[in-house]
Order: C-alpha cells, then sequence, then structure tokens
C-alpha cells in the first residue's frame, strides 16, 4: 500500500469513528429524553456532551491529517434510535430497554475503535487521541452494564 493509499484508509477509519460518535452523541440525547428517572436523564446528558467533544476531536484531527470530516449521522443508526423510540414506547420498562439500548450502542462503538486501532496504521498522536476516547466509551459501557442489572 502506498502513502497516498495509508492516508486515505485511515481518514476513512477516522470518519466511521467520527461518524460513529455523532450517532451516540444523537441516541445518548434520545436516550435521555426516552427515560423518566432524572439520574439517568444526566448521566445520558453527560455522554452525549462527551461523543459530542469526541466528535470535535476527531474532526480536528482529520482537518489537520489533510482530510474532509463528515458531518451528520448515519442511515443505519437513524434507524436503530428510531427502533429505540419505538421499543421505549411499548416496553413496560422503558428506563431499563433504554438503558440496554446504550449498552449495546456503546459496544458497537468499542467494536468501531478496535478495528481502527488494530488494522491501522497510525501516527502517535492520532492513537493516542483514539485510546483515550475508547477508555471513556468502556467506562460508559461498563456503567450501562452495571445500570442495566438495576434499573
Amino acid at each position: 500500500m502506498n502513502v497516498k493509499e495509508s492516508r486515505g484508509e485511515i481518514l476513512d477509519q477516522l470518519n466511521r469513528l467520527l461518524t460513529r460518535n455523532h450517532d451516540a452523541e444523537k441516541g445518548y440525547q434520545e436516550a435521555a429524553e426516552n427515560v423518566k428517572d432524572t439520574e439517568l436523564k444526566s448521566l445520558f446528558m453527560a455522554q452525549s456532551r462527551q461523543r459530542g467533544e469526541f466528535a470535535i476531536e476527531l474532526d480536528r484531527e482529520i482537518r489537520s491529517l489533510g482530510g474532509d470530516p463528515d458531518s451528520g449521522t448515519s442511515f443505519a443508526a437513524d434507524m436503530h434510535r428510531a427502533w429505540i423510540n419505538v421499543k421505549t414506547a411499548f416496553s413496560s420498562n422503558d428506563d431499563k430497554a433504554t438503558v440496554e439500548e446504550c449498552k449495546r450502542g456503546d459496544q458497537e462503538s468499542l467494536e468501531d475503535y478496535n478495528s481502527v486501532l488494530q488494522e491501522t496504521d497510525l501516527v502517535a498522536s492520532t492513537r493516542e487521541l483514539l485510546l483515550r476516547q475508547k477508555q471513556s466509551i468502556e467506562s460508559a459501557h461498563a456503567s450501562m452494564a452495571r445500570l442495566a442489572l438495576v434499573v
């Protein structure tokens, strides 16, 4: 693979993570709107803000590498959020269903981060950024797993 192809692959992978973070930001925002528990609302809004910050960082990183950041969310995520709304509307325990969906979304994000970190030749600063973000997502995923047991 030549340098141009490598750079293009890296930018594609970073844009995939950027879109995933836009998806998570919107997903957590909708989760906050769907739950009744005020502590869950606060937690979900904090996660939404954090994913928005991750998206800004990734946008900056893509630009610094000479790329054009994607904007918006993925079609699959738009459909997933619509599904969350339907599922929670008919679920007997809205908050639990919403926590479960957030946990699942975080798991998908972690899989994407792991894939990019393992399969892409990243410069040190980009790798450090992704590792830091991944660690925060792992923490959120663990919180959702714990919450799913008690909600």
